[in-house]
Order: structure tokens, then sequence, then C-alpha cells
């Protein structure tokens, strides 16, 4: 489903950089305290500004995980 979020197509890995709130840090903090989904800072991979998520997982738990961070509003 199209939730809005604009993100690059990776060329051999299995994650994604999401745009976030320009404070990565505290944005994946609350994404995993709220929604229980865990990301990385972009900032810890000089992308600030950036959550990465994997997508190293069934579909069934991506579409879980995505979900969640657009009805609690992170998406």
């Amino acid at each position: 489903a199209d939730v809005g979020v604009d993100v690059s197509l990776p060329d051999g890995a299995f994650y994604l950089m999401l745009p976030v709130d320009n404070d990565d840090q505290a944005w994946c903090e609350a994404a995993l305290e709220e929604s229980y989904v865990a990301t990385v800072p972009g900032s810890a991979f000089n992308a600030p500004g950036y959550a990465r998520i994997s997508y190293a997982a069934s579909e069934e738990r991506l579409r879980e995980a995505v979900d969640r961070l657009v009805s609690d509003g992170f998406l």
C-alpha cells in the first residue's frame, strides 16, 4: 500500500532508508517504544534524517511493521 513515503530501492542490500525527522535517533527510539518496530538511525551511517529498516523478514511481518508505523503516525 502507498503510504506516501519516498524511498530509494537498494542495489544489493536488504535495508531501506526511510526519511524521518531531523532527530533520527529520537524517531527510532519512539518507533521502537510506541510501535515495537526496530530501526537504526541513519546518522549511524552518515545519513542524518533517515532511519534504516531491514526487509529481511516475511512479507507478513513487514506489512505488520509498516501498518503499526502508519497507525502510530510515524509514516
